[in-house]
């Protein structure tokens, strides 16, 4: 070895700014990292599981949005709403929405505002408004049966009027019918879902009665505020 040559060494100061600059690196990737695991976990969780959702109108008093003795027509609770319940995964479905249920969609003419209505009839029965009540006809009731809805207060039992779309719902095979609980204030499949004469007549401009699956957003399963009202949403036993 020639010891004659200088062995070269970078100075201990740029050495120890190399190593910072590392360290601040892999500190920022670290949390870049973070944040998109974050990013990502909530987008599934809402896309798929859950979802928050604030109560608006008075279309479901006095289950929903109803304060001191009197229905609100702003805004109210705050819910979770169920979105895994209904979900299907490379043709693996959950679960499909029941009688009772209370759900969230989208209605058949507008995939941006959002609904909160009660599920009253299922794919492949009839539903009859007579004499303002609701009555059930299926392949287990051939003769139908009247539904019991004990989630209705005085002023709607035996309230539900029909409205533009009729008194007899044929409800096609993958499509379900609602109704909200406040029948005397809600815009439901009785009208379409129509609030406003200007969105056309029933059977135009996608105005149904019916909803799909793929309209459907979850179910709602927690009220989490006012705390007050804190509980989960329970089914009605028919």
């Amino acid at each position: 070895m020639d010891e004659s040559k200088p062995i070269i060494t970078a100075p201990k100061k740029a050495q120890k700014s190399a190593k910072a600059a590392t360290k601040q690196i892999a500190f920022w990737f670290d949390i870049l990292l973070n944040l998109i695991i974050i990013i990502g976990l909530v987008f599934i969780i809402r896309t798929f599981i859950i979802s928050p959702f604030q109560v608006f109108g008075s279309s479901m008093c006095d289950t929903f949005n109803y304060f001191d003795g009197s229905c609100n027509t702003g805004y109210g609770e705050y819910i979770i709403v169920n979105k895994f319940g209904y979900q299907n995964f490379l043709g693996w479905q959950v679960g499909l929405p029941q009688r009772g249920d209370v759900i969230v969609f989208h209605p058949p003419h507008n995939d941006t505002e959002f609904f909160i209505k009660r599920i009253i009839g299922l794919p492949g029965e009839t539903v009859k408004i007579i004499d303002n009540k609701i009555f059930i006809f299926n392949s287990e009731f051939p003769d139908g049966f009247e539904l019991d809805e004990i989630y209705l207060n005085a002023r709607n039992e035996d309230n539900t009027v029909p409205r533009e779309a009729g008194s007899n719902f044929e409800i096609p095979e993958d499509s379900y019918f609602v109704l909200g609980d406040n029948r005397t204030g809600s815009s439901d499949s009785r009208s379409c879902f129509k609030e406003r004469i200007s969105q056309g007549k029933c059977g135009e401009n996608n105005n149904s009665p019916y909803l799909t699956l793929d309209h459907i957003e979850g179910k709602a399963a927690v009220v989490l505020w006012p705390f007050t009202k804190l509980s989960v949403v329970k089914n009605p036993e028919y």
